[in-house]
């Protein structure tokens, strides 16, 4: 298997220039895995940070590319033929490396299902193929070794049910990366305990809740008693989830890539977890579910 670092930086809404920054300083930190995706439109910065900060050997990158139906922003498509979702996904891959200037990333997701953005329902039997045509194109990729390990994101039960029962699939995803923070509780739709059953990481994406982990009075509270900052308790609460789930954060600042580098030589006690787990609050996106792309 491929190991993965625990936390990885977000690079999710930087231009180019603030993303190679961001790199550069995360490194500095002390963190080596980083995450971005094809539609953040920054994938040369990435690159450019990522060649200054350290040897291909001893940084670990994610990348992402989007479902075929992909209605809500850039790139914008509505491709429902699963050869042409195929061709697309291929392309996209390709392109993913060369604006990354690199030879190969360490795991690449599929950004969602091929359902609208906000949709509630389950994967129906169309999107489905347009899922496992994505998914072949991700097998095929990593057979190249231009990836060593392929997951997914935003995928529902009913998802990647139907992902892992397609006959062109030989390859379960390793990571699905979900919404995942403090206000969700301890099992959202019971999202995290059905990926831990299959044998797939969780990654928790927006951990903080855009900044509603922060200014969460339950986690100042607890954060007080062991002498942490609320977004230290918010990462520690998903870290101590039984999924053991693993963590995207963003920051620019090297107080705050610190600060959230720092949550491995402690642990909140029962009691706390168990408070922490009972709070509703923040939701976050999509209103505190997982997915922005399914919901069963």
């Amino acid at each position: 298997g491929v190991r993965m670092p625990v936390i990885a930086l977000g690079t999710g809404g930087y231009d180019n220039d603030t993303a190679a920054g961001a790199v550069l300083t995360a490194f500095e930190a002390g963190m080596t895995h980083v995450h971005t995706a094809y539609d953040y439109y920054n994938l040369p910065g990435v690159g450019e940070g990522l060649s200054k900060a350290a040897e291909r050997s001893e940084m670990f990158l994610t990348g992402m590319t989007s479902p075929c139906i992909h209605t809500a922003g850039n790139p914008k498509r509505n491709v429902t033929d699963p050869k042409e979702c195929y061709d697309l996904t291929m392309k996209e891959l390709h392109e993913s490396l060369d604006l990354l200037g690199m030879q190969y990333v360490d795991l690449m997701l599929l950004h969602g299902p091929s359902e609208p953005f906000g949709y509630e329902g389950g994967c129906s039997r169309d999107i489905c193929a347009l899922n496992a045509a994505q998914w072949r194109a991700y097998q095929d990729f990593q057979k190249m070794n231009k990836t060593r390990s392929i997951g997914v994101s935003n995928y529902c039960q009913s998802c990647i049910e139907c992902l892992l029962s397609a006959t062109t699939t030989s390859v379960t995803p390793s990571v699905n990366q979900i919404q995942y923070h403090v206000g969700m509780g301890q099992d959202p739709e019971s999202l995290p305990s059905y990926c831990r059953s299959k044998g797939i990481v969780v990654q928790a994406y927006s951990p903080l809740a855009a900044g509603g982990v922060i200014s969460s009075e339950a986690c100042i509270r607890v954060g007080q008693a062991y002498n942490k900052t609320s977004a230290q308790v918010g990462l520690r609460w998903v870290l101590q989830q039984p999924s053991e789930p693993s963590l995207v954060v963003k920051s620019k600042s090297p107080k705050y890539i610190q600060e959230d580098i720092s949550v491995f030589d402690w642990s909140l006690s029962p009691e706390d977890m168990d408070a922490l787990n009972r709070e509703t609050e923040p939701k976050g996106q999509q209103d505190g579910r997982p997915s922005w792309g399914c919901a069963k």
